[in-house]
């Protein structure tokens, strides 16, 4: 009898071991897991990204209907969105950080890290920190909220660091689009040149088969019109951006955004009405002379500036707007006699 009451008090304690065992050892090895995870599996879900440095700068992305925004109201560029959001999906951890590193890295995520905030539905899903690359450059540093050990981090196949997909400035993640039309969305083109209206025109899309075309005297093309070239020339409004957006004192724009300066004015209407203009100027700086191989010219053989709707200044290069500012007589030909415009 008392070896039964033995052998039920030694299985009752390697029960109540294997419980405590499963139970909160296994919940330890979970929450180890989870304190590692940085990706995230469905990023088709995330509804907000909030970035901020050490600064105290914040960079909101959210994802609205139209696509994504930063800071509510700056349309995103959609290539650097794609990479920050491949960028949650496939990281992964690459090794622990060794113990005489340790303190140093957890120095360097306290004073300089960004920290990333991941809304699923607007519920938060992930908090990390993101440090610096390691020393080789192949590596990052980061840290899961409420973890004690920093991680080094990388994306498989990627030779090279993370930490810059996660810039808090909003300028770098503004999109650059100047147009961007299908040519069956554009209803009217008009491209003026101040001192040539033969040569200015404008291309009517009544639907997208036919589009008339007139220059600046009025007169209208009536055959032998190039299709090839009017195609390629409607499909070169699918994707114009600028190079950058710049900051003009009032002074120095009076004195550069002045007619004699203005190369052309292009305009489009799209099928619901909106308009959208630019103007595009020879770009010199305070009357400064820019440096062509070796001999000083008056302006920048490479570079215009480009205002916006008469708000905006930017940058834009020749070889960008070449392909917007041909002539009237460009769209004609002896060669073709087709006058159909496919999309």
């Amino acid at each position: 009898m008392k070896k039964n009451i033995v052998y039920l008090v030694i299985l009752a304690c390697l029960a109540f071991a294997a419980i405590y065992l499963f139970k909160f050892k296994g919940d330890r090895s979970s929450i180890s897991a989870q304190l590692k995870d940085f990706a995230i599996a469905d990023t088709a879900q995330i509804s907000r990204i909030v970035l901020t440095d050490k600064q105290g700068r914040i960079l909101n992305l959210t994802r609205q209907k139209t696509g994504w925004f930063a800071n509510d109201s700056i349309p995103a560029r959609k290539d650097i969105i794609q990479v920050i959001l491949e960028t949650l999906k496939r990281v992964e951890v690459k090794s622990p950080v060794n113990k005489p590193m340790r303190e140093n890295v957890m120095k360097q995520l306290s004073t300089g890290a960004i920290k990333v905030q991941v809304y699923e539905n607007e519920s938060i899903s992930k908090c990390f920190f993101v440090g610096g690359p390691t020393m080789d450059g192949t590596g990052t540093f980061m840290i899961l909220e409420d973890a004690d050990e920093p991680l080094i981090t990388h994306i498989p196949g990627f030779d090279g660091y993370l930490t810059v997909r996660f810039n808090t400035n909003p300028e770098i993640w503004r999109d650059r689009e100047i147009f961007r039309y299908y040519p069956s969305t554009i209803d009217v083109i008009e491209v003026n040149y101040p001192t040539s209206p033969a040569e200015s025109f404008v291309l009517k899309v009544a639907n997208k088969d036919y589009v008339s075309i007139a220059n600046g005297l009025g007169e209208t093309v009536k055959s032998n019109v190039n299709a090839d070239f009017l195609r390629s020339y409607l499909e070169a409004y699918m994707d114009i951006q600028y190079e950058n957006l710049i900051k003009l004192a009032p002074s120095t724009r009076d004195s550069v955004l002045v007619t004699q300066n203005l190369l052309a004015t292009i305009s489009v209407i799209d099928k619901e009405g909106v308009k959208k203009e630019v103007q595009l100027f020879k770009r010199y700086w305070n009357g400064r002379a820019f440096v062509n191989k070796g001999t000083d010219v008056e302006f920048d053989e490479d570079r215009v500036f480009v205002v916006i709707n008469h708000k905006v200044v930017a940058n834009g290069q020749y070889r960008t707007f070449n392909k917007l500012i041909v002539r009237y007589q460009d769209f004609t030909s002896k060669a073709s006699t087709a006058s159909k415009v496919n999309n």
